[in-house]
């Protein structure tokens, strides 16, 4: 038997996502380690599409295991002796996890728990083989992530560029496995340790040729690739990183040495060590909490950061909006504003946006972002500074068009508009035999009409939908029929439809273009869609194109997102409030709704809000974002145990959600409609 002694754990460890963090802005280590000081937004309040990323990534990492039918998972199948059923401390788990890698056999580990002074790591996949001839114990570091990946090209080819650096798309996977082989090879300088992915490979199919449990019986039959990156991990080791806060590139080990060193120091001490690097990278940073996510007043990293590095009072943290909240912002044009000492949108003039108070460009020469037609991308970043400034809030929005491009542009639309809306997955892991990883699987569409009547008033009315989600049928081939059902009447009597983003384009030409599911079409029904595609006869019309192009509000942001949109149009249009003021909105999920509601303090109520709030069972979740429905699908695709009155709410809310989609973009049309109309009246 063999005899170890006991691991006696330092104050903290350092772990490969505390790596992460640090390696995208060092000052998070201080909030990492007080997480009840400063907690993550996602901690405060759910976001479903994150949940159902990382519900997915679970999914393929249990799918994997199954690969290894003998593995054991550390902390749950071991037979560790101890001296209650509390659950294994850090102590115990590296204890155990080092007892079964000095054994004399071949192994495989979950979670095994390894760690070298103050370095810690839990990879995801140990495996333990021997090479007797050689006399050569190898330890395969596998990490299993759910980023996709195609075996029909090389490593170099996918993960390399033509510089010979490491794509930023994999720079982070790669320096997640070698902090774990950094670890492992000081822990077990005797063996020798190797580097792996495995993920999701768009080059195999799912089979059929599962076991009873559903699991793969081999690699070579799932559609998992094992990936082996020695020479990347190899790079990253003996190379150097940059991140937030370094004037030059340091060592990566140093790095993580330093970090180790410091998170162990007393709190005080840790806080003031790192400096607040405030950049581009606090644009998307986990710490800011708002009045929205911070109901309980936990303190906000963000501030924080901001409040350290540009002296503003925690007083008037809240009444500031910061040059990290600027639209569709650029890291060189964010770090030239910070250089400048302009951290608020206070400090902000037309001139840094290279404007005229106008909103024209300066100097003679226009560039060839401008347009008079158009709002550009300065201009929509200066139309939201301004705002703030003038204090226009999101319950005064004004707005502002280009009113002789919209004119143009909705100009070239024809009656009956139709209006469309998706609801897509795609899985990492397919539900479906046949389908490769990130294949997508269309469940859903609703489809609005906007008509025009004689005296020129107009009429909107929700002509059709299509769901499948019946469980181990692909719903591909029924939607592209349904579909074309529903819009094929475009080709032969005319109209225009709409979409909103890239989004429909992309997932109709992609299922289209598939024998498997369009062969089921007949010639007719293909050309009907086809002509909806852009280098078809009736292309689909971007919204979103338009609201970018031709539309700014107040309280968007800047954002051409429609939910993000989709309240300050309804406060700056006095069309919608009349058109929608009243209970009169009827379709076959809606009965008697008046969308256009006032809160008790006169503030109006957003629709996707007035949606989670239609249903009054406590102990459901009305869907009512994006993500929320793909993880709708996946509930419904994978538990078998759920009742059919779970099903049937479930059924309900996402036709209620896609409906509310397609109807919000008939409300633009409707708002641009009214606002062009009465610019033109005030210049006439």
């Amino acid at each position: 038997m063999v005899h170890l002694k006991r691991v006696e754990a330092p104050l903290r460890y350092l772990t490969k996502s505390l790596v992460k963090k640090a390696l995208s802005c060092p000052r998070k280590l201080v909030y990492a380690t007080k997480p009840d000081t400063y907690p993550q937004k996602y901690d405060l309040v759910a976001d479903p599409m994150r949940q159902h990323l990382s519900t997915e990534g679970e999914r393929f990492g249990d799918y994997c295991k199954g690969l290894f039918p003998l593995g054991i998972e550390i902390g749950k199948d071991t037979s560790f002796e101890r001296h209650s059923n509390a659950p294994m401390s850090e102590a115990d788990l590296i204890d155990e996890t080092k007892r079964l890698l000095m054994g004399e056999e071949p192994i495989v580990l979950f979670e095994g728990a390894v760690h070298h002074g103050l370095l810690f790591a839990r990879p995801d996949v140990l495996v333990k083989t021997i090479d007797t001839d050689n006399n050569q114990t190898e330890l395969k570091i596998i990490e299993v992530k759910s980023k996709s990946w195609d075996s029909r090209h090389t490593v170099e080819s996918k993960m390399l560029t033509l510089k010979n650096s490491i794509r930023s798309t994999f720079l982070p996977y790669i320096q997640d496995v070698a902090f774990q082989t950094l670890v492992l090879r000081r822990a077990f300088p005797d063996f020798r340790i190797s580097s792996w992915l495995m993920m999701p490979d768009r080059a195999k199919k799912l089979k059929d040729t599962l076991d009873k449990e559903g699991m793969a019986q081999s690699i070579d039959d799932s559609v998992a690739s094992l990936v082996n990156i020695d020479d990347l991990v190899d790079k990253v080791l003996t190379g150097k990183v940059s991140y937030p806060g370094t004037k030059k590139s340091q060592n990566f080990n140093k790095a993580v040495s330093n970090w180790s060193e410091i998170i162990n120091k007393e709190r005080s001490e840790l806080e003031s060590t790192f400096s607040s690097p405030i950049g581009s990278q606090c644009i998307s940073c986990e710490y800011r909490l708002n009045d929205a996510n911070n109901k309980g007043k936990a303190l906000s990293g963000f501030d924080a950061c901001w409040r350290e590095a540009t002296g503003i009072k925690q007083e008037d943290m809240g009444e500031n909006r910061f040059v990290a909240d600027i639209y569709s912002s650029t890291k060189r044009t964010l770090a030239k504003l910070l250089n400048e000492n302009k951290y608020t949108f206070a400090d902000l003039t037309a001139k840094d946006f290279g404007l005229n108070e106008d909103g024209a460009p300066l100097g003679d020469k226009k560039n060839k972002a401008y347009s008079e037609d158009t709002i550009n991308n300065s201009q929509r970043q200066w139309l939201q500074v301004k705002s703030v400034q003038q204090q226009r809030t999101s319950s005064e929005s004004s707005h502002y068009i280009m009113k002789k491009g919209l004119e143009s542009e909705m100009g070239k639309w024809q009656y009956p508009l139709h209006l469309i809306d998706f609801e897509t997955v795609s899985p990492a892991l397919p539900y479906f035999s046949g389908m490769s990883p990130y294949d997508v699987v269309c469940f859903q569409f609703s489809h609005h009409i906007l008509d025009q009547n004689h005296d020129g008033t107009v009429n909107v009315r929700h002509e059709s939908e299509f769901i499948h989600t019946t469980p181990g049928e692909c719903s591909n081939g029924p939607f592209l029929k349904a579909l074309s059902n529903a819009l094929g009447c475009v080709v032969s009597d005319g109209g225009t439809v709409f979409r909103w983003s890239s989004h429909e384009t992309t997932v109709l030409k992609t299922i289209l273009s598939s024998p498997k599911f369009s062969d089921s079409l007949s010639q007719q029904e293909v050309e009907s869609l086809s002509a909806l595609l852009p280098e078809g006869s009736h292309p689909m019309v971007d919204l979103c194109d338009v609201a970018r192009d031709y539309f700014y509000v107040d309280g968007s942001g800047g954002s051409s997102s429609i939910k993000r949109l989709l309240r300050p149009t309804m406060n700056a249009s006095a069309e919608l409030k009349r058109f929608y003021g009243t209970p009169t909105y009827n379709s076959n999920n809606f009965q008697n709704l008046q969308w256009y509601q006032l809160d008790e303090f006169g503030n109006l109520i957003d629709p996707y809000d007035i949606l989670s709030r239609l249903d009054t069972d406590k102990d459901r979740s009305a869907i009512a974002v994006g993500g929320a429905a793909a993880a709708a699908y996946h509930t419904l695709q994978t538990n078998s145990d759920m009742s059919e009155q779970d099903r049937s709410y479930i059924h309900s809310s996402l036709l209620r959600y896609c409906e509310l989609d397609t109807l919000s973009m008939a409300m633009f049309v409707q708002a641009w409609q009214a606002f062009a109309a009465l610019e033109k009246a005030k210049s006439s």
